[in-house]
């Protein structure tokens, strides 16, 4: 019960029927604009992908075909937006070893709707490639993307590493299902649960930075 429109799709990604597939994307992202698109289709459609190639259901290869549609469509729509790209600016990338773009991807579609100026660096950039980047681009928030699958002991050393590598003032948002898993709170690190959280704190870093102003 995920839904008509998502069972569709699940159907044409195992019948491979690949102009279906993206006009029925592009049909649904059309329909919702590009925040609802992530939050009501990718996400759950994404799971329900995940779910079914671990049954059994779904190859690799239609696994990554499903992958590599999504990124195009989220690509070209985060291209598309007319982003005002204001503060703060947004690092985005994962930890070394994290290879799923998906979710940083969803997470730039949702800042570049809300005016954000994001700076993507792909997944895997090491800890003072991070610290290097964000000096350069005098970046206000660094934002970090751990899947299911990402250890989670490993991302919490590796996000105090990162907090103590930072100047104060550079907040650290750090979401993915790996996150959910992560007990205790580290000092300095903002978890995101939900992609629709995104905003709220945009919001909330704004109308502290126009308190400071």
């Amino acid at each position: 019960g995920h839904g008509d429109a998502i069972d569709r799709i699940l159907a044409l990604i195992r019948d491979h029927q690949l102009p279906e597939l993206r006009q029925q994307l592009h049909q649904l992202l059309m329909r919702q604009g590009l925040q609802r698109f992530v939050t009501e289709t990718v996400g759950p459609l994404t799971g329900a992908v995940g779910d079914a190639w671990v049954r059994g259901e779904f190859a690799v290869f239609e696994e990554h075909l499903y992958t590599e549609q999504i990124q195009s469509i989220l690509r070209n729509a985060i291209a598309s937006s007319p982003g005002a790209a204001k503060a703060p600016r947004v690092i985005l990338t994962s930890f070394p070893t994290e290879q799923h773009n998906l979710g940083l991807l969803m997470v730039e579609a949702m800042l570049v709707v809300e005016g954000v100026t994001c700076i993507p660096l792909g997944t895997e950039t090491p800890g003072q490639e991070i610290l290097r980047a964000t000096a350069a681009h005098r970046a206000h928030i660094v934002a970090l993307s751990f899947s299911a699958a990402f250890p989670e002991r490993q991302a919490a050393s590796g996000l105090r590493e990162l907090r103590a590598g930072l100047p104060k003032s550079v907040e650290i948002w750090a979401g993915g299902s790996c996150v959910q898993r992560i007990r205790r709170a580290i000092d300095g690190v903002t978890f995101v649960k939900t992609l629709d959280q995104g905003g709220p704190l945009v919001a909330a870093w704004r109308r502290v930075l126009a308190c400071l102003a």
